[in-house]
């Protein structure tokens, strides 16, 4: 089964927390690297996602966040 997103939906969003408020922190010859407003990451790897993606990831890292804090 291949899954098929929207061309016209997709976006660039955080791989830890699905959030589109990234900025590009370094770019040239070696590659860009991005910062992540909403949980700082830092790197190269973003995700094209859809909507149902990019809330599906947002779910996920509200999840671990919240298991985290409990465990502490």
């Amino acid at each position: 089964m291949t899954i098929v997103m929207n061309p016209e939906k997709i976006h660039e969003v955080c791989p830890v927390c699905g959030s589109s408020e990234l900025y590009l922190e370094a770019g040239g010859y070696t590659g860009k690297i991005y910062h992540c407003k909403k949980c700082d990451y830092v790197g190269a790897l973003i995700i094209e996602a859809d909507e149902e993606m990019a809330r599906a990831i947002k779910e996920d890292y509200e999840h671990k966040k919240r298991e985290s804090f409990i465990d502490s």
